[in-house]
């Protein structure tokens, strides 16, 4: 067969003629979960991805504050607890899609335990993912509203407690929240065309979405909200009162004048708070930056790190439109991200700039998830994350998230005008820390004395190891989506054969091991292609 017609043959199985190979699909759920299995490869292989994801868009959430609660028990801190359950639906969790898309949106939609006034409330952060959790794949606009009224982005971004202006005192309301939902949960700073560009002035140069102006304007939207269980107007709270419900409103803390949105929408003076509130929210929602700047951030956070601007285009469109005349569907939108030529076929047509470098906790995820991790206790306690990997789950330093969307590594990706963004956490010490971390993973023995400590299950690899060829295969399909390089086989096949096979299970162990560490720490496995 030439080259051309092979490379035909892979895209007709990519596109969905005939069965799907087995290294497609599991370069498919690199994409749409926090790893691939062999069941789920074989399931994807067998039923194709266009009926994968109507199944997970048919499946429940599954929520993590429930989980949170009947592991506190089980922990000194609470911190440790939420992130116990959060490992362990990550991980298990049957509605895979939703959870790693909620994993996105907690990029894109940042409230963090870094901050002071999440730090010690645990069940808020909870409460705060399983929002995202149920709206992954719902729709936008209810997600702006739930996130708006959520405590956990009130304490946040500190619109909760927010009261109308006082010209006496000289009290103003608090921007904060105005200004990022703006900026980073919706519109982004400049006017943008349907496929991600910039428009432009007369004078050639970028145009602001908004002014200090409209910000101030908003920040009167969003006064007199706060906790659900207070009884009077005010921010302070004793944490074992508080529930995970929305804010309440008190009417009398709330600025009724009329106020001018974005595009010169005004609202009219008296209306009630959550009139104001719909129809601010509404206005942002309607405004022609949303669908192209949410298309952007979805597909770098799940896809590739520069995406065409046909492909954003493309998506930006079904945001607008899903077919059914509703605009915001996430369902639709994941779907479309998810089934795009660009990304069935964008590594073949582009292998030096397409695909991203993959988060160290979805590196670390991925790898538990091939391997079947579980411990004697049942319980995920894999600690804090943040030293090993740079990243623990709702603990970004800022709202600003880990990395920025718009990051370019220094060098070669930066001359040629490419975006890197979860380069920024790969500093020299992290990335030792990163490959120190996996490989620390892999050593782990079922013989710890830990109860709680997750161990690869390394058994199928062992029924392998005789077999160096069967055993690269295996890891090339479970790791890789079936792209291992011949330089990197070689050299695995090398650190393999270090150990001959005695026939018993200690030195097939030893060569499994040996191949599992040789393929995770290698930049291929780093690299979502």
């Amino acid at each position: 067969m030439t080259a051309v017609a092979a490379t035909g043959a892979k895209a007709a199985d990519l596109i969905g003629i005939g069965l799907l190979d087995r290294g497609e699909a599991a370069r498919f759920l690199t994409q749409t979960t926090f790893g691939p299995t062999r069941d789920e490869i074989d399931r994807v292989a067998l039923i194709g991805r266009d009926a994968w994801l109507l199944e997970q868009l048919g499946k429940a959430p599954t929520l993590h504050l429930p989980r949170f609660q009947a592991l506190q028990a089980s922990f000194v801190d609470g911190r440790d607890a939420r992130l116990a359950a959060w490992w362990e639906l990550s991980l298990t969790a049957p509605d895979q899609l939703r959870q790693r898309v909620a994993f996105a949106l907690s990029e894109i939609l940042v409230v963090s335990e870094d901050d002071g006034q999440l730090s010690n409330r645990p069940m808020q952060l909870a409460a705060y993912y399983d929002l995202l959790v149920r709206n992954a794949l719902g729709n936008y606009r209810d997600l702006m509203e739930e996130v708006t009224l959520s405590p956990a982005m009130g304490l946040f971004l500190s619109h909760l407690g927010n009261d109308k202006p006082d010209p006496v005192s000289g009290r103003r309301p608090d921007e904060n929240y105005a200004r990022e939902l703006m900026q980073l949960f919706s519109l982004g700073l400049w006017q943008l065309n349907r496929d991600g560009s910039a428009k432009l002035d007369a004078q050639g140069e970028q145009i602001p979405t908004y002014d200090q102006a409209l910000i101030e304007e908003y920040a009167r939207v969003y006064t007199g909200w706060t906790w659900a269980h207070r009884s009077t107007f005010g921010r302070g709270s004793v944490v074992a009162d508080e529930t995970d419900a929305p804010m309440k409103v008190f009417a009398d803390h709330h600025d009724a004048g009329a106020k001018t949105l974005i595009g010169g929408t005004v609202l009219p003076a008296g209306q009630t708070p959550e009139q104001d509130l719909k129809l601010a929210l509404d206005s942002l929602f309607q405004h022609g930056n949303l669908p192209p700047f949410i298309a952007r951030q979805l597909i770098i956070k799940l896809v590739t790190s520069n995406p065409s601007a046909a492909f954003i285009d493309r998506i930006a469109r079904v945001f607008e439109n899903n077919g059914l005349g509703v605009r915001g569907d996430l369902g639709r939108v994941v779907m479309a991200i998810f089934l795009d030529p660009e990304a069935r076929l964008g590594f073949l047509s582009d292998a030096t700039v397409y695909g991203k470098l993959k988060e160290p906790l979805l590196r670390f995820s991925q790898l538990l998830r091939a391997l079947n991790a579980r411990s004697r206790s049942g319980i995920y306690g894999l600690g804090r994350t943040q030293g090993a990997y740079g990243q623990q789950p709702l603990g970004a330093p800022s709202v600003f998230n880990f990395f920025s969307p718009h990051f370019q590594q220094p060098g070669a990706i930066r001359d040629g005008d490419w975006y890197s963004p979860e380069f920024q956490l790969q500093t020299e010490t992290q990335g030792i820390l990163i490959v120190d971390g996996l490989t620390r993973r892999i050593q782990l023995s079922s013989s710890t004395t830990d109860d709680n400590a997750p161990v690869l299950d390394l058994m199928p690899l062992v029924a392998l190891a005789a077999d160096a060829e069967a055993l690269l295969d295996d890891l090339d399909v479970l790791l890789l989506g079936g792209s291992m390089s011949a330089g990197l086989r070689e050299l695995a096949r090398a650190a393999i054969e270090l150990t001959p096979d005695a026939g018993d299970e200690a030195s097939r162990l030893q060569r499994a091991r040996s191949a599992l560490t040789f393929i995770v720490v290698s930049p291929e496995y780093a690299v979502q292609r």
